[in-house]
């Protein structure tokens, strides 16, 4: 790494850590579900189910969808279920330095696909009396 990337790299860094972008999750879910696309539908692959065929990933996203708190998705996962421009795309629209989007897209990604797969909105219900 060249002493340029390095410093601009660490500037990135301390600029997510500083706005707290890792913190807001809405606009990177949003983003998620437009490279999803439409819920699934019984009966129907998703555009998400045919997208991890594509890629030999169907058990994993199955794994997903069954676990209510499924571990992160590894980097290599996320690479290979994302194209580079997807991904240089998500960290463009959230404003996010590529470790910070990477980072996050781990932890999001099976939330998100178990959230799809019930129907259920991501954000939290707001119980009311």
């Amino acid at each position: 790494m060249t002493l340029t990337n390095a410093v601009t790299s660490a500037a990135s860094q301390v600029g997510d850590f500083l706005t707290f972008a890792t913190q807001d999750e809405s606009g990177l879910l949003s983003l998620l579900n437009d490279i999803l696309g439409p819920l699934p539908q019984p009966g129907h692959p998703s555009k998400l189910e045919r997208r991890a065929e594509h890629v030999e990933m169907l058990p994993v996203i199955r794994g997903w969808q069954a676990q209510d708190k499924a571990a992160p998705a590894t980097e290599e996962q996320i690479r290979q279920f994302f194209t580079p421009e997807e991904l240089a795309t998500l960290s463009k629209e959230t404003g996010l330095s590529e470790t910070a989007t990477m980072s996050m897209v781990q932890e999001l990604l099976p939330r998100c696909v178990r959230r799809r797969a019930l129907h259920e909105p991501f954000a939290c219900r707001i119980q009311r009396p």
